[in-house]
C-alpha cells in the first residue's frame, strides 16, 4: 500500500499546512546533530543500535499514554447520534495501536538485554503534553498530534530502518518496526479521512487541528531523539563523565 504526499489546490489547507510542516521537519531530522551521530561511519554498529534502542525504549512507555490521550479525547466529543459513525473512525487507529508498546519494549530488551522502566524527561514531558490536550484541550486536537505521529513515522522509517540491518540488527527482531512501516501508511490515511469528515462537519477544526499539530511539533522528535543520542554517548564515557547534555535540535 502507498500513501501520496501530493497535495492540489483543492485539498484543504490545514492538510497542506501539515503537509508543508512534516516535509521540513523530515529535513530538519537528516541535518540534525543526532542523525549525523546516527550514520557516521566512524560510529560502530553497537553505538548506532544503542541510539535506536533508547528511542524505542520511549516508544514502549509512552505509547500507551497516547492512546489514553486519545481515547480520553474521543470520549468529550459526541453528544447526538448523528455522530456515532465519527466517533468510530476518530478511535480506529487507536484501537489497532493498542499492544504496540509492549511490541518496542521487546524489540528494546533484544538490543539491551533489559527493559529501561522510566521515560526519558522529554518524553514525560510529551506524555504531559498529549495528557494534557486530551482532558482539557477541545477533542479535535488529538487529530493534529496523531497525524504527526503517524505520517511522520512513514517518513523517516524508510531511513532509519535500512541502516539497522547494516548495523547488523536482525530482520526477525524488527517486529515493531516492520509492523508500523505497514501500518502507519494505512493509520494516516484514516486519518485523513477523519480529518476530512470533522473540516466539513465542525466550522472551527482546521483551528483545533493546528494547534495539536503545533504543540506536538515542539516536543516530537528533536527533544526526544536528542536526548536518546546524549544518553547513548553517556553510556560509551566512563562513569565520572556520564552527564547528559543534548545538543541543540539542528
Amino acid at each position: 500500500m502507498t500513501f501520496s504526499n501530493a497535495t492540489t489546490p483543492a485539498t484543504p489547507a490545514i492538510i497542506r499546512y501539515m503537509d508543508d510542516r512534516l516535509d521540513h521537519c523530515l529535513s530538519e531530522v537528516l541535518r540534525s546533530h543526532y542523525w549525523q551521530a546516527f550514520i557516521d561511519d566512524s560510529r560502530s554498529d553497537q553505538d548506532r543500535l544503542l541510539m535506536f534502542a533508547y528511542v524505542m525504549a520511549d516508544v514502549g512507555h509512552y505509547q500507551h499514554q497516547v492512546n489514553r490521550a486519545v481515547f480520553t479525547a474521543v470520549g468529550r466529543l459526541g453528544r447526538y447520534i448523528e455522530e456515532q459513525a465519527l466517533i468510530r473512525s476518530l478511535i480506529a487507529v487507536q484501537i489497532e495501536e493498542v499492544g504496540h508498546g509492549s511490541l518496542a519494549l521487546q524489540d528494546v530488551e533484544a538490543l539491551l538485554g533489559t527493559q529501561p522502566t522510566t521515560l526519558s524527561p522529554p518524553a514525560t514531558c510529551l506524555v504531559g503534553l498529549v495528557r494534557h490536550l486530551g482532558e482539557e484541550a477541545h477533542p479535535l486536537t488529538h487529530l493534529g498530534y496523531m497525524y504527526f505521529f503517524e505520517k511522520f513515522t512513514t517518513m523517516i522509517t524508510p531511513h532509519v530502518l535500512p541502516l539497522l540491518l547494516a548495523a547488523g540488527y536482525p530482520q526477525d527482531r524488527l517486529s515493531f518496526m516492520h509492523l508500523h512501516a505497514e501500518e502507519d501508511l494505512r493509520h494516516t490515511d484514516m486519518l485523513l479521512q477523519s480529518i476530512l469528515h470533522v473540516l466539513r462537519r465542525y466550522d472551527d477544526a482546521d483551528q483545533h487541528i493546528q494547534h495539536g499539530f503545533d504543540a506536538f511539533a515542539q516536543l516530537y522528535p528533536h527533544p526526544l531523539w536528542s536526548y536518546a543520542c546524549a544518553r547513548a554517548a553517556a553510556d560509551q564515557s566512563t562513569p565520572s563523565d556520564r552527564v547528559l547534555i543534548p545538543q541543540p535540535c539542528a
